[in-house]
Order: structure tokens, then C-alpha cells, then sequence
């Protein structure tokens, strides 16, 4: 199931009536889970993770802000807050791993995201050419690596360093991430094409 998977590669498809984030390992062709929701980016419903044999497995459920196990139990929540002299404050709780922070990691990330250079670099065309690298950690847990690489098509690459990380907090993490943070111009698309009653 996803709580195998240590590293890991994550594209996401976007349409009017749906949203789908699929994780592959090794460079495979087939991915090994999908993030998927009925419903463009901008919806307000979880996403449906599945894994295993065609893909035909729950795994569970999650937000942008929350996750949880198929029986609807909650595993965590994530929570970005922006500032604006310094980098955003990230927080991914665990229910059963406490709080790990996410910062800002390698020289560009932190130039661009933590520095007080910050506001000359945040423009979404650089976020387009330029890659993003979080690290999420505590005094209790290594946590994980996130990262969205160059270009202006979404794509992400996620190290897990302690096995007890929720793979279902982590997608719930690039969810949000991919939301509110980073611009792909299919996303803007979408918000011309699709209704925005429709959740």
C-alpha cells in the first residue's frame, strides 16, 4: 500500500470535472496511487486515494488541510501560513507523530522563499522556471522532502525519511501546496472553462 512508498514522483491532470495527482516510483509508467476528486482544482470535496491492483484499493481520503484513513478516522492536518518578511510558516501535525515544521531547504528555495530578497522573487513566472524544495522535520522525526520541480507543468518529487510519516498527510500536503502555492497556466484553464458553483 502507499505507506511503502519512500520515494516517489507525483503529475498532476487537470479537467473541468475532475482533479488527479498520480504517484509513480522509479520512473515507471504505471503509478502506484491516485489523488483523484469529480470536481476542477477549486472544489471544496476530498480527494479519493487509491492504490494497490489496478489502482482499485481506498486508501483513504484528503483535503488541502486534512486526512483521513478509510473508516474516516483523522490522521492530521496541514496548515500553510503566509507572511510576508519572511517564509511561509508550514505545519503538517500527526496524530501520532506530532508537529514537524516545513521549511524552505537548498540556497534558491531559501534566497527566494526566506530571505529579505523574498518579495522580488515570489512572482509566480519565477516559481514557473525555478524549483521549490520543503523539509518537513522535528526534534522527534526526520519527516519528509518535498519538491516541486522546474517548469510550468506541475510535478513533484517526495522523499520520506521516517517510515512513520502518513503517506495520506504527505498528499494532502502537496494538495495544498499545489492549490495555493504553485501557478501552472493549465490551472488558470481551468478557472475559464469550468463553473464556479459547481464544488
Amino acid at each position: 500500500m502507499i505507506q511503502s512508498l519512500s520515494s516517489f514522483t507525483v503529475t498532476v491532470e487537470y479537467a473541468r470535472s475532475h482533479t488527479t495527482f498520480l504517484a509513480r516510483v522509479n520512473g515507471q509508467r504505471e503509478p502506484v496511487a491516485r489523488m483523484h476528486r469529480e470536481v476542477h482544482y477549486e472544489g471544496s470535496r476530498p480527494y479519493t486515494v487509491t492504490a494497490g491492483q489496478g489502482l482499485a484499493e481506498c486508501a483513504g481520503f484528503v483535503s488541502e488541510w486534512k486526512a483521513w484513513l478509510p473508516d474516516r478516522t483523522p490522521v492530521g492536518t496541514v496548515e500553510r501560513k503566509s507572511r510576508t518578511n519572511s517564509a511561509d510558516r508550514w505545519t503538517f501535525v500527526q496524530h501520532d507523530l506530532g508537529e514537524l515544521a516545513g521549511e524552505p531547504a537548498g540556497a534558491g528555495s531559501r534566497l527566494r522563499h526566506a530571505s529579505p530578497l523574498r518579495m522580488a522573487f515570489d512572482a509566480a513566472q519565477v516559481n514557473n522556471v525555478l524549483s521549490h524544495r520543503l523539509r518537513f522535520r522535528s526534534d522527534a522525526s526526520e519527516g519528509f522532502a518535498l519538491s516541486r520541480r522546474a517548469g510550468i507543468r506541475s510535478g513533484y518529487e517526495v522523499t520520506v525519511h521516517d517510515p512513520r510519516v502518513s503517506r495520506l498527510l504527505v498528499f494532502s500536503c502537496l494538495a495544498q501546496f499545489n492549490r495555493f502555492v504553485a501557478s501552472d497556466p493549465r490551472k488558470n484553464l481551468i478557472d475559464l472553462t469550468s463553473n464556479p458553483l459547481k464544488d
